[in-house]
């Protein structure tokens, strides 16, 4: 695969309907591995998502969004209200797993095959509030598990967020780096839903800084959080996702292109980098750090090759022109 198409298939920009006009184009081109959708949408959205899948050069795209109901649910307008998840741990697992499935399949039917849920934070911290399930951790787990399975029902992808815990953490990544208990309490506490992951989920990656492991860096940045904490001593082996690298936590004190670098490196698949317009900014950076050795080869062939199969593409059998 040619580095350039090799290094689209592990950025996915954030637009809203409109902006899916400029994923086409990186789409037409390889340059992309998908997208997530923001509102505003309207009825054209399921077409309009057709007309980019219609033209990837690189074969199925990843079409995400966050459906995680209550105050992060962006396809409302078409689908109807979703109830946040503390809302969820009222009612019976059973329900939560049927309701989560109904959402995914009309997701589905407008042509998004990842959804960006459930959140498993333990807690209701700043930036969380009610997209937590709970301040109990097994129950978290199992209501998160429960969402999980119904994504996985209606054949789209879950991603549980944000590892790894953001739910005790000091401060909204929106806006700067949160501090999360130190790492010995966040394994009594916040790393527990972690470990009923169902198959098939993927994890995103939060922005957060936790004492004793990345000490002031980003787990998004951090081969110790991404590679050690998640992969070797969780042993999750699917795909991981980072959380926006234009957040504030991140933006604040670097720019995008060598975040995406750090990221990457840490052992993140895929990146969420911003706007459509950054991509190309983005891609040049990752060639410059294949060419100068700050990024293995081996290292972004993992990722993409997580990336591909998440998105049903076989490289072997594909023609990268």
């Amino acid at each position: 695969m040619p580095v350039a198409k090799r290094v689209g298939q592990v950025l996915m920009p954030v637009v809203d309907q409109g902006g899916l006009m400029a994923v086409a184009d990186l789409a037409g081109r390889g340059l992309v591995a998908g997208t997530v959708v923001v509102e505003p949408v309207d009825d054209g959205l399921g077409d309009a998502i057709a007309s980019v899948q219609a033209v990837s050069a690189t074969g199925p795209l990843v079409m995400a969004v966050d459906e995680e109901g209550g105050t992060v649910q962006r396809l409302d307008a078409l689908l109807g209200d979703m109830s946040s998840a503390w809302h969820m741990a009222g009612h019976p697992i059973d329900d939560v797993r049927v309701a989560a499935r109904e959402r995914a399949e009309a997701m589905a039917g407008l042509g998004f095959t990842m959804n960006l849920a459930p959140v498993v934070d333990v807690g209701a911290g700043p930036g969380i509030g009610s997209r937590s399930f709970s301040d109990d951790p097994l129950l978290v787990a199992v209501f998160g598990s429960a969402v999980a399975h119904g994504v996985l029902d209606a054949g789209l992808t879950p991603v549980a967020k944000h590892f790894p815990g953001h739910g005790r953490a000091s401060a909204d990544s929106h806006r700067q780096l949160p501090v999360t208990p130190p790492l010995e309490d966040l394994v009594e506490v916040d790393l527990v839903p972690w470990r009923y992951l169902p198959p098939g989920a993927a994890v995103m990656v939060g922005h957060l800084s936790v004492p004793g492991l990345t000490d002031g860096v980003s787990t998004s940045l951090s081969p110790e959080a991404v590679d050690g904490l998640l992969r070797r001593d969780l042993g999750f082996d699917g795909l991981v996702i980072s959380d926006d690298l234009a957040m504030g936590a991140i933006a604040g004190g670097m720019d995008i292109p060598q975040a995406a670098v750090l990221s990457l490196r840490a052992g993140v698949d895929l990146l969420i980098v911003g706007s459509a317009d950054g991509v190309a900014a983005v891609a040049w950076e990752l060639v410059t750090a294949l060419e100068d050795g700050r990024l293995s080869p081996g290292r972004l062939n993992e990722a993409v090759g997580r990336v591909l199969e998440v998105r049903g593409v076989d490289p072997c059998g594909f023609e990268w022109e």
